[in-house]
């Protein structure tokens, strides 16, 4: 009996062992929306991600899809329908708008791939003639968002600095993909008045990179300490003024229980000094 309790951690560990190594086979291939590894940096998630597909959203291929999904209608973005992630950064922007007079509107919208937020929200917003709605993406999104016959208000660019002194600086689903975008705000030659940010993970434990299975590729992505992430805004001259939670979104990675993030956050800083 003793000789078979010594064994019972050995057939633990070659089971885990087992366990991990088939979910990894499935996240290599039609694992989509599954997560899988916890990294330090970057650079380290992406060296370990499966060869079996493209890493990142600069792919040509992806782009067209996105296009493709718009023009058949089967997009949320493309059928005005917001989900209910939105509907906080819906709120701001009409309390915005309302309390504020703007020569010009200017919304720079950071990762807002072909559109989406524009379609969507303009259909819910007394968006004014004058707006000037500019989308921030990577080069191959970019260049498949000026390609098509597109509201003249909308435009598109892969350049930060044109968010300089921008009136709301929106980014939804798109800041766990940056490095430090509090840092990169900070060195604008003007600060955005308003910053909504949505659809990004938080907790309480440290701040880590990790896959993402997205279907055509591969993404890594930060999972954020709630926390420092707040402190990084208040840090250079914000103010948080609302913090909500997207209960769509999470991020279970196995045989990692120390992250778990049943809900990604949205949240509302305004500028101060």
């Amino acid at each position: 009996m003793k000789e078979r309790l010594k064994q019972i951690p050995l057939l633990r560990q070659l089971y885990d062992r087992f366990a991990e190594n088939s979910y990894r086979q499935r996240f290599e291939t039609d694992g989509y929306g599954g997560f899988w590894g916890v990294f330090e940096t970057f650079e380290a998630a992406i060296k370990a991600a499966p060869a079996t597909k493209k890493i990142g959203y600069d792919c040509a291929e992806l782009a067209q899809e996105y296009q493709a999904m718009l023009d058949r209608g089967d997009w949320e973005g493309s059928k005005s329908v917001v989900r209910s992630f939105d509907y906080p950064v819906l709120y701001w922007m009409g309390q915005i708008l309302q309390t504020n007079k703007f020569e010009q509107l200017n919304v720079f919208d950071f990762g807002g791939n072909l559109g989406i937020h524009f379609l969507a929200y303009s259909k819910y917003l007394n968006l004014p003639n004058n707006l000037k709605w500019v989308v921030c993406d990577l080069p191959e999104i970019v260049k498949v968002g000026k390609s098509a016959d597109r509201d003249s208000r909308l435009s598109f660019t892969t350049d930060l600095e044109l968010a300089s002194g921008s009136d709301i600086f929106l980014a939804s689903g798109s800041i766990q993909y940056d490095r430090d975008i509090a840092s990169r705000i900070e060195a604008l030659e003007r600060k955005p008045q308003h910053i909504l940010i949505n659809r990004i993970g938080l907790y309480a434990g440290k701040q880590i990179v990790t896959l993402q299975n997205g279907g055509k590729v591969f993404y890594a992505q930060y999972i954020f300490n709630r926390q420092e992430f707040i402190s990084s805004f208040e840090s250079i001259g914000y103010k948080l003024v609302d913090i909500w939670e997207d209960n769509i979104d999470s991020c279970y990675i196995p045989f990692h229980p120390e992250v778990n993030v049943p809900c990604y956050h949205g949240l509302y800083f305004k500028l101060t000094n």
